[in-house]
């Protein structure tokens, strides 16, 4: 009975093309959106799994606010190094605990030198102590996990960079020079071991582990507090939040030690808003709990209700369209229930039928994913694979379910619907008693255009946004303006102004793309206000091209700004009240003494971080250096928008100066198309999705109208004979369907409103909500609906009545 039933579906296929192809295709949109994000939700979830032994290795998170991007208080994954030494001491429970610290990779990496050859830029290359492969059980090429970094200056690399370095993973006892920035000697580091890349992505990844000893003792000097990423490995697995209680009492009696060994009051630690936090995350859950950012799974929120819209846009377009159909079915179904089928019969049959268009669409859906994963993997930057998938048996399980969930989704109506027929009815040619539910696929209809009505508001105003920010003041002059991914050197940044069409030569701790945020309190009018430090070099607010609102900003001139005079932005001069240029305010430093300091001018609040954060309020000092910490902005402004030339003299005085380290540079510009990357990424997929979600509402539309046109056609010959025109008959059918299209407007405008305004109010800086999108949505939708009933309309009004008014 199967094999016939399988043989009916097919021939009926085969007789119905063009529907089965708008079924088909249509269906397979939706999956490829819906599969798409099955594999990238695979991925996310795939992190640290690849190897049973991490079950027990768990992050150290502390909570502070030391070089936070907003410089309040968050868990993060940056610790005090002496919480290593704490956690091995008192905690019975561990293993081994090691310190992860990344601090020479500086955005572009370090150069890398191997015998005479040129050097290259490495990245993500991570400075470790002797326990990281006690922690993390990676397979070992060459080399043991026991020995590889027992000694000082020794390096263990992936196979891909021993390959890229050597040619050959056979690189054991082999040395290469590690130079961590420009003037660097370097290190000699001997490869002691090759491990492989595991199998699904890691959130520890690196390119190559270093030994060099700065990892393995605590500070002695109480004072010198050296903060890194911490993993401790258990005996085993553990209930974390009894861990956690553990661990939180351990850290309270060690911060009132250091508190007390720097000479600190520890007063504060007993408040409510001050006690201090340390704990542990499961190693799987790191990925997934990002210190300052959304996750991967709130970020991705929006695109899965879109694809699983999507994929059901699709369903809904596949059961309408096979409604369409029913009409030319129904003399098939009388004639077999007048032979003795059963309904559940009939059913299994036209399930079979749905089944197979299902099938179908799923592999032309995996031909579908595999022409758009590059650009997908480009758009979201990931690097997903259908058939090189670790889970490959897991996704073939999921693409199972999924076929069986739509075939039942799409065909259990169709089915139910045909297998209802009246034999005695539909075998007198008289359909209307057989044919139940036009009220639901009106309702379906709607539902196609809501969503269709929404994604078109939703690019309207995202535009509107996009172009928003594209135009808003940054409050700094972006052209014409590069950052070295370098530190302030007197005698290179001399050079660099002698070259011709170099303006200024600066440095600071605050630029597009490269930010380092210092927290600080200050006294002002006995009243504490507490804002964001950023220390520059005498040029560098002239460099950026800031604006001036009050007073001047620093000059050669002032000897004395050099010591304590200070410039402030506007968020930060709100803090302070009016008539602030002369006024002055008191800071205490680490060592006890109250600094003056003299506010000389405000500036316009310049972006240095995305949209989606406010301005800090900001005061703006001068140092030689721009900074104790040396943050890698080297700011160059050139006089002229032709600068490339004068980056080629650049290059060439670098080279002369710094043979063995590369030079890695951004233009502001290029830093300030990065900051809207994602969101333009974000909109590129809602305009792509809105357009197949646009097409499959109007074949829904399509087939609607056909199946009413079939449905009315006595009326439609009764009509023309009594006198009706063309033009009337397509008024009366368009008629029914504007009504459903405007009623899904009016249920997509409050629909669309709310999920605007969510998605707005993730920019501090924002459009107020605009009324233009959906206005024009609602235009598009109704034009589209007329055009696509009054083509239907039109076949059906020029028929020749006779043919519908005979009866034999």
């Amino acid at each position: 009975m199967f094999k016939l039933n399988l043989k009916i579906a097919w021939r009926n296929l085969w007789k119905n093309k063009v529907y089965a192809a708008i079924n088909i295709v249509g269906l397979a949109l939706g999956l490829t959106a819906f599969v798409l994000m099955i594999l990238y939700i695979n991925h996310e979830e795939s992190y640290d799994k690849w190897s049973p032994e991490l079950k027990n290795v768990y992050q150290i998170r502390e909570k502070h606010d030391f070089f936070t991007p907003d410089n309040m208080e968050h868990w993060n994954e940056v610790s005090n190094s002496r919480i290593a030494n704490l956690i091995r001491t008192k905690l019975p429970q561990a293993v081994a605990v090691t310190k992860v610290d990344n601090d020479w990779d500086f955005g572009s990496g370090y150069s890398v030198k191997t015998d005479n050859a040129d050097p290259v830029m490495v990245n993500n290359i991570k400075d470790s102590d002797s326990s990281f492969f006690k922690v993390f059980d990676y397979q070992f090429v060459q080399g043991s996990a026991d020995k590889a970094l027992e000694n000082k200056n020794t390096i263990v690399l992936k196979e891909d960079l021993a390959l890229k370095l050597f040619g050959t993973t056979r690189a054991l006892g082999k040395t290469i020079r590690m130079i961590r920035w420009r003037d660097d000697k370097g290190n000699l580091l001997t490869v002691t071991g090759i491990v492989s890349e595991p199998k699904s992505p890691q959130s520890v990844g690196f390119s190559a582990i270093v030994r060099t000893g700065n990892k393995d003792k605590d500070p002695d000097e109480p004072t010198n507090n050296n903060y890194c990423q911490m993993y401790a490995k258990l005996n085993k697995a553990s209930d974390t939040l009894v861990l956690n209680q553990t661990l939180q009492k351990l850290y309270v009696d060690f911060k009132k030690n250091l508190l007390k060994g720097q000479k600190q009051d520890d007063e504060d630690i007993h408040k409510p808003e001050k006690v201090p936090g340390l704990k542990v995350i499961p190693l799987e859950n790191v990925h997934s709990n990002p210190p300052y950012t959304l996750s991967w799974f709130e970020k991705l929120k929006p695109v899965m209700a879109i694809s699983a819209f999507l994929l059901l846009v699709s369903i809904i377009n596949f059961i309408n369209l096979a409604t369409a159909q029913s009409v030319q079915r129904a003399k098939e179904v009388g004639v077999k229930k007048v032979l003795g089928s059963y309904k559940r019969q009939l059913t299994a049959q036209f399930l079979i039928e749905s089944g197979l268009q299902s099938l179908i669409s799923l592999f032309l859906c995996i031909v579908l994913i595999e022409m758009v994963l590059p650009t997908f993997n480009q758009q979201f930057n990931v690097t997903l694979s259908f058939w090189h998938n670790a889970e490959l048996f897991v996704l073939i399980a999921q693409l199972l379910g999924l076929f069986i969930l739509v075939t039942l989704l799409a065909g259990l109506y169709p089915a139910w619907i045909l297998s209802n027929y009246n034999p005695v009815a539909v075998l007198k040619g008289n359909y209307e008693n057989g044919l139940r539910g036009i009220a639901l696929r009106n309702v379906l209809v709607v539902f196609q255009f809501v969503i269709s009505v929404t994604f078109i508001i939703s690019i309207g105003v995202m535009e509107m946004q996009s172009r928003f920010m594209s135009n808003k003041d940054l409050g700094f002059e972006r052209g014409n303006l590069i950052n070295i991914e370098t530190g302030y050197e007197d005698k290179f940044a001399e050079r660099l102004k002698k070259i011709p069409g170099v303006q200024y030569v600066a440095t600071t701790t605050q630029v597009l793309g490269n930010s380092f945020n210092v927290p600080e309190e200050i006294q002002y009018q006995g009243k504490p206000i507490k804002l964001n430090t950023v220390t520059v070099t005498m040029d560098a607010l002239p460099a950026l091209g800031v604006k001036v609102l009050q007073g001047r900003i620093f000059s050669k001139e002032y000897k004395r700004d050099t010591v304590n005079t200070v410039v402030l932005n506007e968020a930060a001069a709100n803090l302070f009240g009016k008539n602030l240029i002369g006024q002055t305010y008191q800071k205490t430093d680490w060592q006890g003494k109250n600094n003056i300091f003299q506010v000389v001018g405000i500036i316009k609040n310049y972006h240095n971080e995305g949209f989606d954060k406010t301005v800090l309020p900001t005061v703006y000092k001068v140092t030689k250096l721009g900074g104790t910490s040396n943050t890698n902005n080297l700011l160059v402004r050139f006089n002229t928008a032709q600068y490339k030339e004068i980056i080629s003299k650049i290059e060439k005085e670098w080279k002369m100066m710094y043979p063995n380290f590369p030079m890695a540079y951004t233009s502001l510009e290029d830093a300030f198309s990065k900051s809207l990357e994602e969101n333009r990424r974000f909109m590129n997929m809602i305009i792509l999705f809105s357009l197949v979600s646009v097409s499959l509402s109007l074949l829904g539309l399509f087939a609607l109208s056909t199946f009413v046109a079939k449905r009315k056609t006595r009326e439609i010959a009764v009509r023309k004979v009594l006198g009706a025109s063309n033009i009337q008959i397509v008024s009366l059918l368009n008629k029914s369907f504007l009504i459903l299209v405007i009623i899904a407007n009016l249920v997509s405008w409050p629909i669309a409103y709310i999920i605007i305004k969510k998605w707005l109010e993730g920019f501090a800086y924002r459009i107020e909500m605009p009324l233009v999108p959906f206005v024009t949505a609602t235009l598009i939708s109704l034009i589209i609906a007329v055009l696509t009933v009054s083509i239907q309309a039109r076949k059906a009004a020029v028929t020749d009545p006779v043919n519908a008014l005979k009866y034999e």
